[in-house]
This record gives C-alpha cells, sequence and structure tokens, in this order.
C-alpha cells in the first residue's frame, strides 16, 4: 500500500496500527497539503456485507461529531475495491501505552482526563450514539496531553436495528460491560461502565478483571465484585473510589444515569484539599453502589422463559391427562354445565332487579371536572378529595420544568375542563404541574482547556455562552480563567454566560535592533535590552559563532512582540570546491536559503538563484539545482558576484521567491 494513491487524493505514506478489521496508514491530502490518517479495510472483509455496513456506521456516527476530545472524520471512499475512510492525524500515543509509560495516574491527572474523555462521549449520547468499545486502546493522547476518542468502528445509534453484540468477535472483555460479556442489550450505560473500568486502571494501573481466557474475564464482570482502587493504591480518595464503582454497578439502574453526572461528580473532587470538602451528590448513599447486585434479566429474556414455562407446564398437563383415567370426566362436563346455568340465571335476575332500582350500590359516582390550569396543586387536591376523588387511584400527576408556569402550579389536563369522569373507571385525570424553571450549576473552569469548557457548557448544561479573551500573567494560552455567572452559581438552563480564557501574559511591542556587523556575544546583549532573545543561527555547524553577523530576521526596525527569535545569519568566506584561483573583479558571497512551509520529508525541490545589476537592469542566472532533498534546508549557497557594482540576488525553490537581498 505504500506509494498507493486512494481516490487520486490521499497518497499513502506508512503503516502506523493494525485492528480486527482494518489497517491505518499515515497519508498525505495532496488537495489540502495535509497529514490525514486512513483507515482500510482488510482484505478479507470486502465481500462481508456485515462488515462493511459496520464500517460505513463508523463513517457516518463519528463523522456527525465535532468535538476537542474526538478523532474528526473528514471523509470515506472507495478506491478499487478498497474501502477508507479519512480522519484526522494524531501524533501521539495511546492511553494504554500512555498508562504503562507511568505506571499509573496521579489521581487529580486521571480526573482530568477522565473529564475529557466523558465530555466527549456526552457530545456522543446527546447524538444518540453510543461508543461500546470504550477502551484506553481507542483513546489517543495527544504531544499536548489532551485525550482523543477514536475508533467508533462499533458505535450505532440507539435506534438502529440490533442493540446486542457479541464481544468475542468486537471489543475487548477487559472493559466490557457485564450485559455486553452476556451478548445482551447495550447503551450508554455500557459506556458508563466501560468508562469506569477504564479511570480504574489509570488510577492504579491495574485491570479490576484479568483471567487466561476471554470466557474466564467475561463471568468475572458478569459475576465478581471488583477491588476497591484505594486497595490497591494508597492515596486514592474515597469519593473517587465511589464514582469508579458506581460507574462499574453490575446492574444498569445502579450505575451513573448519564455521563453528565459522572462529569458532576468527578468535577466536585477535582479541585478539593481535604476529604472533608469532598461531595458526590449523583451517587445514592442510601443504597451506594452495589457491585454484588446483578443485572435485572432483559425483557425478552422474561418473555423467553414465560414461555418456555408454559411449554413445559402443558406438556406435562398433556402426559398427565393421557395417562390419566377418563372415568370422571363425564361427571365433571355434568358439573361445569350446571355451574354455567345457575350462572346464567342469576346474571339474568340480577339485571331485571337493577333495571327497576333507581341507584345501584355498583353504579360508579360521576363528577364533572373543574379547570385545575393555573392553580396551585395543593388547592386542586383539596378540591378533588371534597369531590370523592381517590387521589391513588382516580389522578395520575407528573412534574416537568416550565419558565412560564410557577412551580407547584398546574400547566395542563387532560381530560379537559367540564369534561364528565367516572371514579373508579379507567379514565383518569391527569394532571402536569410546573417544578418551575429549571436550572443548572457553573462548573469551576479555571485551567481546562477552553474548547472542552466552551462544549460542556453549551451541549451538557444547555447555556448560550459568550467567549472574552483576555491576557493573564499565570494561566497559559487556551486555557479556561472563570465564568460570569461564577462557579457554583445556579443559573437558568438556556441562559447566558461569559466564559473567559486565557490569551497568556501580555507582551508589549518593540523594535529589532540591527545587528549587522556585531558578533554572537554582542547580538545576544542587544536582544536582551531590547527583551528580545536570540533564534536559530546560520551556518548551523559553526563552532562558538565565529565571525560577525552579515543579516538577520526580522530586519532591523521592525516592530515585535516581546520575546521574538532573532534569527542570525554570521559571514562565512568559503572558496568555490574545486576551484582555488580567485577571480579578479568578482567576489565570494555566501547565502542561506530557508524552505517555506507545505514540504514533507523524503521530497526534493528545485534550486534557482539569480543575480540582478542594479545600474544596468542585466539578471543572470547563476545557480541552477535540481532535485535537493528538502532535508537540507536551510542550505548555504556560495554565489560569484561583482565587487564593484550594487546587486540585487534573488532566489526561488520551485518558482516560488525565498530569498532577496542587495549586495
Amino acid at each position: 500500500m505504500i506509494g498507493t494513491v486512494l481516490g487520486n487524493r490521499y497518497e499513502i505514506m506508512t503503516e502506523i496500527g493494525i485492528g480486527g478489521m482494518a489497517r491505518v496508514y499515515k497519508a498525505k491530502d495532496r488537495y489540502l497539503q495535509r497529514i490525514v490518517a486512513i483507515k482500510v479495510l482488510k482484505d478479507e472483509f470486502r465481500e462481508d456485507t456485515e462488515f462493511l455496513k459496520r464500517f460505513d456506521t463508523e463513517a457516518q456516527a463519528a463523522a456527525s461529531l465535532t468535538h476537542p476530545n474526538i478523532v474528526q472524520i473528514y471523509d470515506v471512499g472507495r478506491d478499487n475495491n478498497r474501502y477508507y475512510i479519512v480522519m484526522e492525524y494524531v501524533d501521539g500515543i495511546t492511553l494504554k501505552e500512555y498508562i504503562a509509560n507511568k505506571g499509573s495516574l496521579d489521581w487529580r491527572e486521571t480526573i482530568d482526563i477522565s473529564v475529557q474523555i466523558c465530555s466527549a462521549l456526552s457530545k456522543a449520547h446527546n447524538r444518540n450514539i453510543v461508543h461500546r468499545d470504550i477502551k484506553p486502546n481507542n483513546i489517543i493522547m495527544t504531544s499536548d496531553g489532551v485525550p482523543k476518542v477514536a475508533d467508533f468502528g462499533i458505535a450505532r445509534s440507539v435506534s438502529s436495528e440490533t442493540d446486542t453484540m457479541t464481544i468475542d468477535t468486537i471489543g475487548s472483555v477487559h472493559y466490557s460491560s457485564p450485559e455486553q460479556a452476556r451478548g445482551g442489550y447495550t447503551d450508554a450505560q455500557s459506556d458508563i461502565y466501560s468508562i469506569g473500568v477504564t479511570i480504574f486502571e489509570m488510577v492504579t494501573g491495574e485491570l479490576p478483571f484479568d483471567g487466561e481466557t476471554p470466557v474466564a474475564v467475561a463471568l468475572k464482570h458478569i459475576q465478581d465484585i471488583p477491588p476497591t482502587p484505594s486497595s490497591i493504591k494508597k492515596g486514592i480518595p474515597r469519593a473517587l473510589d465511589d464514582i469508579i464503582l458506581t460507574a462499574m454497578a453490575k446492574s444498569r439502574q445502579d450505575r451513573y444515569a448519564t455521563v453528565a453526572e459522572l462529569i458532576n461528580d468527578l468535577e466536585n473532587i477535582r479541585f478539593k484539599q481535604s476529604s472533608s470538602e469532598i461531595v458526590v451528590p449523583n451517587i445514592k448513599h442510601e443504597s451506594k453502589y452495589d457491585t454484588k447486585k446483578l443485572e435485572k434479566p432483559l425483557e425478552e429474556d422474561l418473555i423467553m422463559s414465560s414461555k418456555q414455562h408454559k411449554s413445559s407446564k402443558s406438556k406435562k398437563s398433556k402426559n398427565a391427562s393421557e395417562g390419566s383415567s377418563r372415568k370422571f370426566l363425564m361427571p365433571i362436563i355434568y358439573i361445569l354445565l350446571i355451574a354455567t346455568i345457575l350462572g346464567s340465571m342469576y346474571y339474568f335476575v340480577r339485571m331485571i332487579i337493577n333495571e327497576f332500582t333507581e341507584d345501584s350500590i355498583n353504579t360508579p359516582k360521576e363528577i364533572t371536572l373543574g379547570n385545575y390550569v393555573n392553580r396551585h396543586i395543593d388547592d386542586v387536591k383539596k378540591e378533588l378529595e371534597l369531590n370523592g376523588v381517590d387521589l391513588l387511584q382516580d389522578v395520575e400527576i407528573t412534574y416537568e420544568p416550565s419558565d412560564t408556569i410557577d412551580e407547584n402550579f398546574v400547566i395542563q389536563q387532560s381530560p379537559t375542563p367540564d369534561s364528565p369522569m367516572k371514579l373508579g373507571g379507567y379514565t383518569k385525570l391527569r394532571l402536569v404541574v410546573s417544578q418551575g424553571t429549571e436550572m443548572v450549576k457553573i462548573p469551576n473552569v479555571a485551567w481546562q482547556d477552553k474548547n472542552t469548557v466552551y462544549y460542556r457548557l453549551k451541549d451538557e448544561l444547555g447555556l448560550v455562552v459568550d467567549e472574552v479573551p483576555e491576557y493573564h500573567e499565570e494561566i497559559a494560552s487556551g486555557m479556561a480563567i472563570r465564568t460570569d455567572p461564577e462557579s457554583g452559581d445556579d443559573v437558568k438552563k438556556g441562559s447566558r454566560v461569559t466564559l473567559y480564557w486565557s490569551l497568556g501574559p501580555k507582551k508589549e511591542q518593540v523594535i529589532v535592533p540591527n545587528l549587522v556587523g556585531e558578533t554572537y556575544e554582542a547580538a545576544k546583549r542587544k536582544l536582551a535590552d531590547a527583551k528580545l532573545k536570540v533564534g536559530d543561527t546560520f551556518p548551523a555547524d559553526r563552532e562558538g559563532h565565529q565571525g560577525v553577523i552579515e543579516s538577520q530576521s526580522p530586519n532591523a526596525g521592525e516592530t515585535v512582540y516581546e520575546d521574538t527569535p532573532v534569527t542570525l545569519f554570521f559571514k562565512e568566506e568559503v572558496e568555490e570546491p574545486g576551484d582555488d584561483t580567485p577571480i579578479i573583479g568578482r567576489v565570494n558571497k555566501t547565502i542561506t536559503i530557508s524552505l517555506p512551509s507545505g514540504y514533507e520529508f523524503g521530497e526534493s525541490v528545485r534550486l534557482r538563484i539569480y543575480v540582478a545589476n542594479n545600474r544596468t537592469g542585466d539578471e543572470s542566472i547563476v545557480k541552477d539545482i535540481p532535485n535537493i532533498p528538502v532535508s537540507e534546508f536551510p542550505k548555504s549557497v556560495i554565489i560569484t558576484i561583482p565587487d564593484d557594482s550594487q546587486v540585487t540576488v534573488r532566489a526561488f525553490i520551485n518558482d516560488l521567491p525565498v530569498y532577496e537581498n542587495v549586495f
């Protein structure tokens, strides 16, 4: 595949990974001149319609997700029966490798990474997309320490045709939920379980369950109690133990309802200094997590069990009937027939009596409903009870948030006012009562990636976010500083919040001094006085920076920001190789050519250098060098120019101007 061009656009450079169903390559996008990663389906799966469908599902699911902690999908295509997906190239290592390199992570770093992973999954779950294969191998740590969730290869929409998947062919059993281990129904709670296992491994450096075979590990997920993380590694807060084991509860009902709840509890312990300050409100402390409580049987399992029970019972009855004597069959039939006749007579007589009786004891009472909308629910209940209404049997009350109706006031009712309703009947009075405005709590955002914070405030908390950048002496550029309203404040969902993020320390503009003709030490002092610093020096191998400076970049007199590096070019008298004879009336000059951006290692370019006489206007080419490897740049070149007139030297790389100077 190396050197192959897919879709007449993506040039395969090298293989960087291999999975169960695809190979991953590093490639160059010729159109946009950027490096990408391409996942190419393995040959053995090209004719497998199920794998092709799953492969296409990854592109459709992940391409709809845009988040700083999700690997972005750019393109999908087919070329000469090769199915491929083009995605963002992330220069980094997997979270699995990151954990292995460190042994285990500090619990605060674990929380920082976990919050970002959960933020990505919350975005996916909000789009009804379940990942189903969360594990450290599918999370990439960038060189900046930012985790990115990858490989939505088994991600599926909640509304897909099937919601079950076996893990013996896809996924990793070490991170699979009990329902996945059983090959049962999987949903967002399955991702939460896998997140719990991943956090467990980050903070302890070990897996909660291991075994000699995948089946043995799967059985442990279903039956065994996971160890407490703090029993493996000292110093882990008890609250973090609670969070991890709640996420890993056997029963989905005992786990976090949403990833947002998990994020909230992680945030509550992130910046706490003592265990007494830690509060995890989304853990039910009255029952706490119950790792022993097994997942309840699935509804379809119950139906199948019921059918099997009935079938077994029917067979037993049939066998007993065939084996018993028929001598009592006819008397039983006579008894049933007599009972039926007597029952019919009783029913007939009862109908006649009721017909002539004005009030029947069994006739249900009928009332006319009033208008209960915009009335306090307590007042409505009192009125209904006075009319003989059983609030438990005849009334159904539900609560929901409302921005227009005050708390505990009725929003709507069914049936409508003035409708008749029989008490004790099938029809119930349904009342929708306001919970008041839905409120959310502003989280602590300081020192967090501002993009991650933005999507959390917008997508998870439902707030309208205004971004305001400002300079900050301590917080690094691109990190969040604070919010307005402040952290911990309760605000209405949908309200506007301002996110302040850092541009880094404020830098003043300064003027670049003239360094031409100075030595290295003198130039260094001048730059320090101007609040600038020394950048690259050329020739790069010039020991001790001997000689004087011939040119600089930026040039003298330019206005730049403080701490800007200034590149120094030192004069070097070099004779043309192979020719020791000086040329009368001409002088050798060494110029240094830098390579423009956009070229990759392994490419080569053409370099041409022209010399123009500023007095006569005559121009001639003095160097034309094809096929120079880009690895040789910056490149020093010796040219010969007249010493009795002023000339302009220009250099071009592949027809692109890269150098101009007057001698």
